[in-house]
């Protein structure tokens, strides 16, 4: 008999939950808003087809938005029906991204609540600019800005040319040997970081065996592990349940190793007074101004200490995520340019002139920031490669209601709408022949004509990369620095064909991308 009861009411719960189910996966269609179909209980082709391997982060707004031409918006639906909007089109982007953007300030927070103090997995998760919100947010990108104005990326040049110098050691020593790009410039973003974000000189290419880098292939792994799997499902099923379980998102000792080796130098250079024009002095003279502030508006000692304690948190953990991110970012963007330098002959000798007639004017291939920041070709080779092989939607959340002009679409408060710019650049409405790599796609002439917002790169609007030119900048001198000694061709394992692999947690294409170079 209780058998039966309780499988009676394991039937029940099942149809009650599954009509729940089929309810929530109508949440777009009942309100007139094409869709991108959901399932049962995994939602949309791109929910499904993340969980099953097929399809990386990189393309998740790709369907949607390919499968509805002529649509502005569409509906979809991520694990267990949590509904989605994705836009295509790039006056709507700019509204969110932009004009509106006090109504999309936040993005999809792995935390709902962000400052728990009872957290003991993620310290220095919630911390960081990109999970901040609201005035939090501002007051946080506001202190962190100075970081990253072109006096002091300016101040970075020889800490960042340094760097490149042991690149040439390496490729030196390597002429002819195949290689993997990225694993090669890893190396090159790692010790930038750990230079200018940590204070310390690396030579991970020539010393592959050093500390950071082993800490470092720890907390950034190549593949998603089976926890970051189960963390990423439940980021899109119900973010409030991984909160609740508190599941660490990096590895703990990795973070706490660079954690405490921020802390270390920051205590070094108070003490000492040295400086070295690298972040670490932005950072202690951003805490320094914080405290000087605290004591002047602050009359509770323990009022005082806990927010000097909080920005010291603040500067940790996004000492952090500019390593996480940078770290990628740097690596990605300068292999691809790689790439399509080794498969692209033609744009290469451009490039390489263009790099030689700056040698020409300064005498030196230590470019300046103004040199390297100005190189025409060199840029649109830069944007073209962001174009041909774009890394991310840009993701932002309704705080209340928004009705979008000049339609009769309304954006529900709490909905998180995704513009799709991974796949508006391959549309052949804004880019002829798409698919066709041509850096002249971002000639003067060509831009004019385009909508600013029909390319993706660093983001837009105020929630954009704080760390864009910094970036932007350790890109083109290891390229400037490389092509102007050697020339980069294709080897036996170059792929003919980029494609983003669903297991690798940068998206990376399949296959790496592999080369060689030759003396000049």
């Amino acid at each position: 008999m209780w058998l039966q009861i309780a499988l009676a009411a394991m039937i029940v719960s099942f149809t009650a939950f599954y009509l729940y189910m089929k309810h929530r996966l109508s949440y777009w269609k009942r309100r007139g808003i094409p869709e991108d179909k959901g399932h049962f209980p995994f939602g949309s082709k791109h929910a499904w087809d993340f969980v099953q391997g097929k399809m990386s982060f990189t393309q998740m707004t790709n369907f949607a938005y390919e499968t509805h031409p002529g649509e502005k918006v569409v509906g979809t639906y991520d694990m267990f029906g949590s509904p989605g909007l994705v836009i295509r089109d790039p006056d709507i982007a700019k509204l969110i991204l932009v004009k509106d953007f006090d109504n999309f300030m936040e993005r999809k927070p792995f935390h709902y609540n962000m400052y728990d103090s009872n957290t003991k997995n993620n310290r220095y998760f919630p911390y960081m600019l990109t999970e901040l919100r609201g005035q939090k947010w501002k007051k946080v990108r506001s202190s962190l800005t100075p970081v990253f104005t072109s006096g002091k990326l300016k101040n970075m040049i020889p800490l960042i040319h340094k760097v490149a110098d042991n690149c040439e050691t390496y490729l030196d020593k390597n002429i002819g040997v195949e290689f993997e790009a990225k694993e090669l410039l890893k190396g090159y973003a790692l010790d930038i970081i750990i230079s200018t974000g940590f204070g310390y000189e690396n030579d991970t290419l020539n010393n592959p065996e050093n500390i950071f880098k082993k800490h470092a292939d720890v907390i950034k792994g190549k593949t998603f592990s089976l926890k970051l799997i189960i963390a990423i499902l439940m980021f899109m099923a119900c973010p409030r349940l991984l909160r609740w379980l508190d599941l660490s998102i990096f590895d703990k000792n990795s973070e706490d190793f660079f954690a405490a080796l921020i802390v270390k130098t920051i205590k070094e250079r108070k003490e000492s007074g040295q400086r070295r024009n690298d972040l670490i002095d932005v950072c202690v003279d951003i805490l320094e101004k914080e405290r000087k502030e605290n004591e002047k508006s602050v009359e509770d000692e323990e009022e005082a200490k806990r927010r000097n304690d909080e920005m010291e948190k603040i500067i940790i953990a996004n000492s952090l995520i500019m390593f996480l991110a940078g770290f990628d970012t740097v690596s990605n963007a300068s292999s691809l340019m790689m790439y399509f330098l080794a498969k692209h002959q033609d744009c290469q000798e451009k490039l390489y002139q263009e790099i030689q007639e700056a040698i020409e004017s300064t005498g030196s291939t230590n470019f300046d920031y103004a040199t390297i920041m100005n190189m025409p070709y060199m840029e649109k080779f830069f944007q073209e490669t962001f174009r041909m092989y774009p890394f991310t939607h840009l993701e932002r959340c309704s705080k209340e209601d928004y009705k979008i002009p000049d339609t009769d679409i309304v954006i529900p408060e709490g909905i998180f709408v995704r513009y799709a710019a991974t796949a508006v650049v391959k549309d052949e409405k804004y880019y002829p022949n798409p698919e066709v790599f041509d850096p002249e796609n971002y000639s003067a002439e060509k831009k004019v004509d385009r909508h600013p917002f029909v390319t993706g790169g660093f983001g837009h609007g105020p929630r954009n990369c704080i760390a864009q030119r910094f970036a932007t900048m350790e890109v083109k001198i290891v390229i400037a620095r490389l092509l102007s000694k050697y020339k980069i061709v294709p080897c036996s394992k170059t792929v003919d064909e980029l494609i983003p692999d669903p297991r690798s947690r940068s998206g990376q294409p399949k296959g790496d991308i592999w080369v060689t170079v030759e003396k000049r």
